[in-house]
């Protein structure tokens, strides 16, 4: 079961460079962004650990579970409504912003709306199912692109056109006090781990996520590669013109005796791929969470056949990413990202702070009264 926990964390370390984290901390290169990584390790490390740690003590039990069991029905269904809204809000950004990368990079004349309803069409599919089928296509999704990811990486280490020189340039720059906006996009790295609270459900009695030291490692891997290779291969000027700053980094790369020589076009598969998997994980964690808001809810990680109820929410999640993509451009686009990234940020804050509390609550065997009918009455 470790390695469902930690697929998690990887494929949300690759999602980073598709939300324009790369770019976000391009604008701050001579400002706060090196320390902005490092103080986003040390936060992200933390919180990461404190919420996984938290989630243990209620094995088979996710977030809207054992909120409802702890706190005020008012209270739980607030928390609960915040971060569906910032479930479904990161899906309809990672839509539009693989829309309008394969509008530019892969076919121009093709209209964004064919390439935004395919991919939306699968990902409804994908979300609307059980938690168990959800965690398993992430697995098969994982295997698939494992090996796409590694030749970029390595090829991107590898290339002769990488400048060391311009990346020590940078990281020189270290002493410069971070931002909010710096720290914010920075722990996106490490938000992998907030996929607990809902797969917690999955995990069985006495079942603890061991290696956690790997979570700064594999986060930190990433941290390097989205921001230092494309100062490396663009200079440390030039590398701020560049909205989809991965794309034109991975078409400055060839693959001398492979079968594609352009590593744009394995970007992009990798790319479609890793949209697919962020916009199910989220649709599907959304779906979830609206669900529970309902006082006598009772979780099924396995449903066959998919309900109503699933494909009217996934589908409704769909439509509003089509919505988006007619208000956005790319000014109002990393607007709206960035508002994300801080707004997560802080929900992930809350949440770790949420759950210690609810930690001790169930230490002292306190829970909600149920017969209170869901106000703030507590009893042994």
């Amino acid at each position: 079961m470790n390695r469902y926990f930690y697929y998690h964390i990887f494929y949300v370390g690759m999602m980073n460079i598709m939300l324009f984290i790369p770019h976000i901390l391009i604008q701050e290169r001579f400002g706060g962004a090196v320390s902005g990584l490092l103080t986003a390790m040390a936060v992200g490390t933390a919180l990461s650990w404190i919420t996984t740690s938290c989630f243990e003590r209620f094995p088979g039990m996710g977030a809207p579970e054992i909120m409802k069991k702890y706190l005020p029905y008012w209270m739980a269904s607030v928390v609960l409504s915040a971060s569906t809204a910032i479930l479904i809000s990161g899906g309809v950004l990672a839509l539009y912003s693989f829309t309008r990368t394969m509008s530019i990079f892969f076919n121009p004349d093709m209209n964004d709306y064919v390439f935004l309803a395919l991919v939306a069409f699968a990902s409804v599919c994908a979300g609307s199912r059980s938690s168990r089928s959800v965690q398993f296509t992430l697995e098969i999704l994982i295997v698939v692109i494992s090996p796409l990811a590694f030749i970029l990486l390595y090829k991107s280490l590898t290339d002769s056109s990488v400048n060391w020189d311009a990346m020590r340039v940078v990281a020189g720059y270290v002493r410069k006090r971070p931002t909010f906006e710096s720290v914010a996009a920075a722990t996106f790295l490490y938000s992998g781990h907030m996929n607990i609270a809902l797969f917690n459900r999955l995990h069985p009695k006495g079942f603890k996520i061991r290696h956690k030291w790997l979570i700064p490692l594999i986060c930190c891997f990433f941290a390097f590669f989205s921001f230092f290779i494309p100062i490396g291969f663009h200079g440390t000027m030039a590398v701020d013109q560049y909205v989809f700053l991965w794309s034109v980094t991975s078409d400055s790369m060839q693959m001398q005796y492979g079968f594609v020589q352009r590593v744009l076009f394995t970007f992009l598969i990798l790319f479609c791929v890793l949209s697919l998997m962020f916009t199910m994980i989220t649709f599907h964690g959304a779906m979830e969470f609206i669900k529970s808001l309902r006082p006598r809810h009772l979780p099924q990680t396995e449903q066959w056949p998919v309900p109503k109820i699933n494909w009217i929410l996934c589908g409704l999640f769909g439509i509003l990413s089509f919505f988006y993509t007619a208000w956005a451009n790319e000014y109002r686009n990393q607007w709206a990202v960035m508002v994300w990234l801080e707004c997560r940020f802080i929900m992930e804050i809350l949440t770790a702070l949420i759950m210690l509390t609810l930690v001790l609550a169930a230490r002292k065997g306190w829970r909600r009264n149920a017969s209170s009918g869901g106000s703030a009455a507590w009893g042994k």
